[in-house]
């Protein structure tokens, strides 16, 4: 049995996958422009929009635990 390899020409292709799934995805109609927007953004940037909104996710949290009493994620609610 001869070992698997790869033709070269798979090998050069492989650098243009990326564009390629790119350009399918606007084809397909995504639209992609948060995705440009977002890889403008330094990752210092990036990690402040991240924890904005993750401060925002657990203050909405504790208002609905607030509001209603209990916290529907926990596995108590489900009972």
């Amino acid at each position: 049995m001869e070992p698997f390899m790869l033709p070269l020409e798979s090998i050069n292709r492989a650098e243009d996958e990326p564009v390629r799934v790119y350009q399918k995805a606007v084809e397909y109609g995504i639209d992609t422009r948060q995705l440009e927007y977002l890889l403008t953004l330094s990752p210092a940037e990036r990690l402040r929009r991240h924890d904005a909104a993750l401060a925002f996710v657990l203050a909405a949290r504790k208002a609905g635990i607030k509001y209603y009493g209990f916290d529907p994620r926990s596995p108590e609610a489900s009972q």
